[in-house]
């Protein structure tokens, strides 16, 4: 970060653009961090600027709400929104609040590319096209009939005109930032567009419904009043400091003249690029291509070519220092070649592109990486039958077929989304259903069975690689799991988590090529754990929507004879602070730290704190442990008495179940009948065992101890905050146990128990409060918040409940004896992570990515090149499966990059087997602080790098190779492996394979260092 601030700031020759190229997962967003709090505290103390706008750009909106919290060096005093360029002339008062505590509006702008410089979408969204209605009808001065045919001509997918004019009225009534407004009017004015829209309004005049021809030439018009809409905006902006965030994926903006002419894309990105004294930070571990295949130089493709244009971009096309870095590219390559001292040359290129650039590399750490390869085996003659057929039917739709095709998709008729032989089937099944050559084809393809899919009969997986993946999660028993066991547990584990395979867990990161493949993992290995779930039981014997639905919820808030009849529902999620203070378990393990304490240990010591503490006041009489929860003293601060029903009512997390009861009763003032009962019970103290077991292992009480150990002295948070943000986190909980997944489970565990009290159970097997506190200290880090309030607390615990209460994904495979209607799919154990065609179910990337970020499911996420870069995915998982050998090592680089960052699930891992007894025997509330705390300064030869990036020990990032035997996916798994140790050698050089080639496998040659000086 100093070298970065240097180079912008300060010495003889500053620069305005500069690369940070470190390797993925090293944190280039903690660089970006540094940057921004630098350059915001310079700015503050320039009596010359007025406000500071930090733009960021990043690839997909995704990205952005993952990235912007981190980026926040000031807390809640700064104005952060993500919108598109089009819309800053009803967002840009915005950019002038928030001045209160430094004296200058600080703003974080977020933009995404194809919303803000491409064209795209022609139309773009309503409320882009409503703002141009209001900009436009001003301009023209439309009134009546042309007013109305201006809406119907700019209404695009709105359904109702009327609905499209509500839109219009929005932003009629704001008020628009004059200086866009303006600069709009002159750039529209005589131009091509305005004249075209006047005939356009004439055409349609009163009519009411657009013809075709003129529904295109709307289209055609929009795209060009957005662009010019986007390039007056740009003026409004006046940035300070511009992020680039993987960049990679919208490199074609760096370049201004490009092939086929001048970008317009460019042209408007290069407007802010270019701003007065703006500085452009640019991140990526892949800023260009780092290594090419010699078709790919062919092609013109080349790492060469693309390396000098992030050069020019850089230097601003500063030919001399140009000129110097390829002749010492040249040089460099000579030497190699020649078998000569490279030394003096690379370290000249080391001080020419360090000027610009700087790329940091992961310490080596013996037993950090490990690969394990499952060979595909399980191939059987059926599959082989398969393939005949799947080639027989591609010949029948006169289609093509890969035998890639058949090694990545399992039932590739059902899953055949996108593929030019799914287009041409579903074609000519809709052409003749009695095609009897095409039947005849279909017949010999493996296919779903969906009656037997109804009927939850066992389903064989169709793919030798999906019959492996299979065995290791759902076959080895991970359908038992309702969350990852925790990496520093308080108490021994009991019922399924003391099994081998919770100790081997780790979430599941699954990468293919194939856009198939994920969306047949996620919903084959989403059935067989329902099926499992499912197997035996009496209550769920059909596999659909409407059987599911039957299935009762075991913990609502239902009145019997007038009266609350689930007061152990309501102990279970209430946060007790005195009663979580007595039962912290965390205490109850810090009092014996050098052993792990069993369940049991843990509740008698829980019940001797419990007696201590009943010595001051035992006066009534125990009728039960449900009313001696509730009379005990403490159960909610004073300040929350009041409210505490709507707390609750308005945290409840209902899936896709009725308001009202049998009795018409509304379920928040079912629950307010509940709460009036819970205030109503007389203060007392009688502890029990029964009494010990339900405070130290209550949802409720685990949800205020973790969010208590986030909240220090300098924090502006009070008991009644506190209360509700574990009353939100609790009641996300109730919704995890209220699941249908969770009810079969868990009186399958537990058929003895009433189920509150197997909820118990669980919560106790599974160490639930050390995964709590494990889950919302990373939460926490992640926030970007300097300083914890009321309201940044509770907003910490929606996140969690936001991936506790996310429903089931809703998938659909191709069924070719009924193609309109398709074999759903109910997907929570396995997801997929984007799609290839920008499917609306895009739009819950974000909500995907947080639950896979949690320790609760899913458990194996799948995805293609979409999830492949700048996505976390490390937090619970250090295993990436590699469905098919990428063709580039840097595929292999960037797919485990997701999971091998800062803090992963494999660092955390090693760090709590190493100082667990150091984090018991600290005072620390926060145990995960403690674990780093400890670590800090071990290690020393590991840098900064360790604790957080890196730290060794048993658990390891998991590389999983999955080859079919007698193929060639060993031998091209091997290249890539021996191209990936040593294409950083070629950095730089045309002919990368060519060189690499002639050098041979000998090389002892050490790549440039572009590590930032000390």
């Amino acid at each position: 970060m100093r070298h970065v601030v240097n180079r912008f700031y300060d010495g003889p020759t500053p620069t305005r653009r500069f690369l940070v190229a470190d390797e993925t997962g090293l944190g280039k967003s903690v660089v970006a961090r540094g940057v921004i709090a630098e350059t915001v505290e310079r700015l503050l103390r320039d009596d010359h600027t007025e406000r500071i706008d930090v733009v960021y750009v990043c690839s997909n909106s995704d990205i952005a709400a993952q990235n912007l919290a981190r980026l926040n060096v000031v807390g809640s005093d700064r104005v952060e929104f993500r919108t598109r360029l089009t819309m800053l002339a009803a967002h840009s008062h915005d950019l002038n609040s928030g001045a209160e505590r430094y004296g200058k509006a600080i703003n974080l702008i977020a933009f995404t590319p194809a919303t803000s410089f491409e064209k795209g979408w022609r139309t773009g969204k309503a409320e882009e096209r409503a703002l141009l209605a209001v900009l436009v009808e001003r301009m023209l001065e439309v009134s009546g009939y042309e007013r109305t045919a201006l809406h119907r001509a700019l209404q695009g997918g709105v359904h109702t005109l009327d609905r499209f004019r509500g839109e219009i009225e929005r932003y009629r009534a704001l008020d628009l930032d004059q200086t866009i407004v303006n600069a709009f009017a002159t750039s529209l004015q005589g131009s091509p567009p305005l004249a075209q829209l006047e005939r356009l309004i004439v055409d349609i005049g009163q009519k009411r419904h657009l013809t075709e021809e003129q529904r295109e030439r709307t289209r055609v018009i929009t795209g060009e009043l957005r662009d010019h809409l986007a390039r007056a905006s740009v003026h409004a902006l006046e940035p300070d400091l511009i992020i680039l965030d993987e960049f990679q994926r919208f490199r074609h903006l760096l370049a201004l003249n490009q092939t086929g002419g001048k970008s317009e894309a460019a042209e408007l990105a290069h407007h802010l690029f270019n701003w007065d004294q703006a500085r452009t930070l640019l991140l990526s571990a892949t800023p260009y291509k780092a290594f090419t295949l010699a078709e790919e130089d062919d092609a013109g493709t080349d790492h060469y070519t693309d390396f000098m244009t992030t050069l020019e971009f850089l230097s601003a096309n500063d030919e001399a220092w140009l000129a110097s870095v390829r002749g010492a590219l040249a040089q460099h390559r000579g030497q190699l070649l020649a078998g000569q001292d490279v030394r003096q040359v690379a370290n000249e290129l080391r001080k020419l592109l360090l000027q610009f650039m700087c790329r940091t590399e992961r310490p080596t750490v013996d037993g950090a990486r490990i690969e394990v390869s499952t060979p595909a085996t399980g191939v059987t003659a059926a599959d082989l039958v398969d393939y005949v057929g799947l080639r027989d039917l591609a010949r029948a739709v006169d289609g093509q077929v890969q035998v890639e095709y058949w090694k990545s998709a399992p039932y590739f008729v059902n899953f055949l989304e996108g593929y030019q032989v799914g287009e041409r089937l579903k074609s000519r099944l809709k052409q003749n259903s009695q095609d009897e050559a095409l039947n005849a084809a279909l017949a010999r393809v493996s296919r779903l069975n969906p009656s037997g899919l109804t009927r939850y009969e066992p389903s064989d997986m169709g793919n030798a690689r999906l019959r492996a993946l299979a065995a290791r999660t759902v076959g080895d028993s991970w359908w038992q799991l309702l969350w990852i066991p925790p990496s520093m547990p308080y108490i021994g584990p009991d019922g399924p988590y003391a099994q081998p395979f919770a100790d081997r867990i780790t979430k599941q990161l699954v990468f293919s090529s194939w856009s198939a493949t994920p969306t047949a993992i996620a919903s084959l290995l989403s059935y067989e754990a329902n099926r499992l779930l499912a197997e035996g039981s009496s209550k769920l014997t059909e596999n659909t929507a409407t059987a599911r639905g039957r299935l009762a919820t075991l913990l609502d808030y239902r009145m019997e004879q007038g009266r609350p009849g689930a007061m152990s529902t309501l102990a279970l999620f209430w946060p007790h602070p005195e009663l979580a203070r007595v039962a912290d378990l965390l205490e109850a393990a810090r009092s014996s730290p050098a052993r792990l304490l069993e369940a049991t240990d843990a509740e008698a010591w829980v019940l001797q704190r419990l007696r201590n503490a009943a010595t001051t006041d035992s006066s009534g009489k125990s009728t039960d442990v449900i009313s001696d929860f509730f009379a005990w003293p403490g159960s909610i601060p004073s300040g929350a008495r009041q409210g505490a029903a709507n707390v609750l009512s308005g945290s409840l997390q209902e899936e896709e179940r009725p308001d009202d009861d049998e009795h018409g009763q509304h379920h928040s003032a079912r629950l307010a009948a509940h709460v009036h009962e819970a205030l109503s019970a007389a203060s007392s103290r009688h502890p029990s065992p029964d009494l010990a077991h339900l405070a130290a292992f209550s949802p409720g009480n685990a949800a205020w101890l973790a969010l208590n150990r986030l909240v220090t002295a300098d924090d502006d948070v009070d008991e009644e905050a506190l209360w509700s943000a574990a009353a939100v986190l609790a009641n996300g909980l109730r919704s995890l146990f209220n699941r249908t997944e969770s009810t079969l489970l868990l009186e399958r565990l537990y058929p003895d128990l009433h189920y509150w009290q197997a909820v118990l159970a669980y919560c106790r097997a599974g160490n639930l409060q050390a995964v709590l506190d494990e889950y919302l200290h990373h939460l926490r880090s992640t926030s970007g918040e300097d300083r914890l309030t009321g309201s940044t607390l509770r907003d910490l615990a929606r996140t969690a409940v936001a991936t506790l209460s996310m429903r089931p994904s809703p998938y659909k495979a191709f069924d070719p004896d009924d193609p309109d209607e398709g074999i759903p799919f109910s997907s929570r154990f396995a997801l997929r992570y984007g799609t290839a065609r920008g499917q609306a179910e895009d739009v819950r990337l974000p909500e995907i990515r947080a639950a896979f970020n949690s320790p609760f499911w899913p458990f194996v996420l799948t995805s293609t090149s979409v999830g492949q870069e700048g996505i976390d995915f490390h937090w619970w998982c250090h295993s990436v499966v590699h469905w098919n050998t990428p063709s580039n090592p840097i595929d292999f680089e960037q797919r485990e990059g997701r999971v091998n960052r800062f803090g992963g699930h494999a660092v955390r891992r090693n760090l709590a087997s190493s100082h667990r007894e150091d984090v018991l025997r600290s005072d620390e509330p926060d145990p995960w602080k403690a674990a780093y705390d400890a670590a800090k300064g071990t290690l020393p030869a590991l840098g900064d790098f360790c604790p957080y990036w890196v730290f060794p020990g048993r658990y390891a990032v998991e590389r999983h190779l999955l080859p079919f035997p007698l193929s060639k996916d060993g031998a091209r798994a091997r290249a890539l492996k021996r191209d990936l140790v040593h294409y950083r050698l070629a950095l730089g050089q045309p002919r990368q394979e060519d060189l690499l080639a002639a050098l041979g496998d000998a090389m002892t040659v050490t790549p440039i260092d572009l590590r930032p000086p000390v």
